[in-house]
């Protein structure tokens, strides 16, 4: 592993653990619905493919600085495990806002490659899912 790997990986690991409960809430959040965001569903269903994309790449990375990937999710997405009204959507939002802000906080810690990995793929994604999750909120009927 080089000087920068075992910071870099400790980062990357920090942020796979995120990845994790983000795929593990959003599943939850599936099964939870029950037809309720109608044609939102497979949105939502294409956000916790976007989840598990980020999963998946960030699990290369830290294999390739020579590291093990982290196994257990985090517990910040613990809480939103249903999306039954503009509360659940709005946890939800803000918890990709706090995945984005994440992201750009571990920049510094990472070396080229997987800096350009974060910069190019992951947050555009984190970005977009933020997006979508705006826009489902917008249309939710008041509560």
């Amino acid at each position: 592993m080089n000087q920068q790997g075992p910071r870099a990986a400790e980062c990357l690991n920090a942020l796979l653990r995120v990845e994790l409960a983000a795929v593990l809430a959003y599943h939850h959040a599936l099964r939870s619905l029950d037809g309720r965001l109608g044609s939102d569903s497979a949105q939502v269903l294409g956000l916790a493919a976007g989840h598990q994309r980020n999963v998946a790449a960030l699990q290369a990375c830290i294999r390739a600085l020579g590291a093990v990937p982290a196994a257990e999710p985090g517990a910040s997405w613990s809480s939103f495990a249903l999306l039954r009204d503009k509360l659940s959507v709005r946890q939800l939002l803000d918890a990709e806002k706090d995945g984005l802000a994440e992201y750009v906080a571990a920049l510094p810690f990472l070396d080229a490659e997987n800096r350009e990995l974060v910069e190019s793929e992951l947050v555009p994604r984190q970005r977009q899912h933020v997006a979508t999750l705006s826009r489902i909120l917008s249309e939710l009927p008041p509560a």
